[in-house]
């Protein structure tokens, strides 16, 4: 099976819901960026694979693809497979935030990325999630997204990718103090 439609040699493609736009659509910026978010925490995620936080990227990708579904439809609720954002997404996020705040005390500075691998790759990913959550803000603005907990999560999202790299730097031993 190939993926090439050939759609694209118009400057155009289509969303999930069928409908051809021109390629820099801010919906198709907006999963694009989605996608990008989800490459970049499987960066993190190559960098911890026999570590227990893997699987919990691991899971928010997953979650992602659901996300990227309710982005990537003009109509997602005309499509049966796609579930949209819902309160009970958001406070797991804040569960998981929460449980990492527990093991965690952070100096009073600023944190400089790049500590280990994986702490960086999920400063790049909480990054990517911020540009993400700023185009959604847009679509949401035009009207062309409705849903207040889908820009709820996403705004939880970054914040969460912050806990997962300073997760990824305390099993890795790092000690946090103002020189970091």
């Amino acid at each position: 099976m190939s993926i090439t439609t050939k759609i694209g040699d118009k400057q155009t493609s289509r969303f999930f819901s069928g409908e051809e736009a021109p390629k820099d659509d801010l919906r198709f910026e907006t999963y694009g960026t989605l996608d990008e978010f989800v490459a970049a925490l499987g960066l993190a995620r190559s960098f911890l694979s026999s570590s227990p936080l893997a699987q919990e990227i691991r899971a928010l990708q997953v979650d992602l693809f659901r996300v990227g579904g309710e982005l990537a439809a003009t109509s997602p609720a005309k499509l049966k497979w796609v579930e949209a954002t819902s309160e009970k997404q958001v406070q797991a996020v804040e569960a998981r935030m929460k449980y990492w705040e527990s093991k965690i005390a952070l100096p009073k500075s600023f944190l400089i990325p790049g500590t280990t691998q994986a702490s960086a790759a999920l400063d790049v990913a909480r990054t990517v999630c911020r540009r993400l959550e700023r185009l959604n803000v847009k679509m949401f603005r035009e009207g062309s997204y409705t849903n207040q907990q889908g820009l709820i999560y996403l705004n939880r999202l970054s914040d969460y990718c912050f806990w997962l790299a300073r997760a990824a730097e305390l099993e890795a031993g790092v000690q946090f103090d103002a020189k970091n």
